[in-house]
């Protein structure tokens, strides 16, 4: 490992980490007043309650602090992927690996989380790294998103495997970016808990009365992304069954307190 090189990029992450922290206080400080004038945690209980609000139990528990994390995204190379004779392996740009079945496989079910959990474990390169997000039955499609000390990462166009069925329930293909080289950072802050959380959302008016807040999940999203590296801060994602039984779904940048837009439509890697 170049060391020089790897104390340089750390040092830039630093840098702008600082730079960007202190060009957000003049912005989280105007959200901050209002939170105090909602109070404390037993207020915005009884606010919920009073507009019938509810949510999983277990958050007033105490959550350890995660600490920020880099990463760069994962050159594939054909040499490394494991010999399998019904898998065709094609990269594009280097930085998506696209898998091809030769004899399809078959599912026993495509509703079910064990069933493609077992797929990706069986079939998917470093399929242990990843995590259902989501199952399109009308596209026939299932999403995984890469995850790290057993967090989520939030919709990280460089950590996705997205597998392919046809209408026989047959898997015909998976898609598939990494992220590597993955550091804790040791600058570690204080995180909001749950509470607080849904005190941030509900001053925002986006918690509707007669909702039920279902999930409540700390994982990562991408803070700073530079051309060989990211920097990724803990977010805590909320996931609302509202009253008309649709689900909304928030990020919370959860050290700054901040409600973040995270772009739900991957793109994928455009073929040169």
């Amino acid at each position: 490992m170049d060391w020089s090189k790897t104390k340089s990029i750390f040092i830039g992450v630093f840098l702008i980490l600082n730079v960007f922290l202190y060009s957000q206080y003049l912005n989280t400080y105007s959200e901050a007043q209002k939170l105090e004038l909602l109070g404390t945690s037993k207020d915005i209980e009884a606010r919920l309650k009073e507009e019938n609000i509810t949510y999983v139990d277990g958050l007033t528990e105490s959550i350890e602090t995660p600490p920020y994390i880099s990463a760069k995204a994962k050159k594939y190379s054909l040499d490394e992927l494991p010999a399998n004779s019904n898998q065709n392996y094609r990269l594009i740009n280097d930085y998506k690996l696209v898998v091809t079945f030769k004899a399809p496989i078959k599912l026993i079910s495509t509703k079910q989380e064990a069933t493609l959990n077992d797929f990706l474990r069986q079939y998917v390169y470093e399929g242990q790294s990843f995590e259902l997000w989501e199952i399109d039955e009308e596209a026939r499609t299932a999403t995984f998103f890469q995850r790290f000390n057993d967090r989520v990462l939030y919709y990280n166009e460089n950590g996705e495997v997205k597998v392919y069925w046809n209408e026989n329930g047959e898997v015909f293909k998976y898609e598939q970016s990494m992220l590597e080289n993955i550091e804790e950072i040791e600058q570690k802050k204080s995180i909001m808990p749950p509470l607080q959380v849904l005190q941030t959302l509900y001053a925002k008016n986006l918690l509707k009365p007669d909702s039920h807040i279902t999930t409540v999940k700390l994982g990562y999203s991408t803070l700073i992304r530079e051309p060989k590296t990211q920097l990724l801060t803990p977010t805590w994602k909320v996931r609302v069954q509202v009253a008309d039984g649709k689900e909304e779904q928030y990020f919370v940048n959860a050290i700054e307190g901040k409600v973040i837009d995270i772009p739900q439509d991957i793109q994928d890697v455009e073929e040169e």
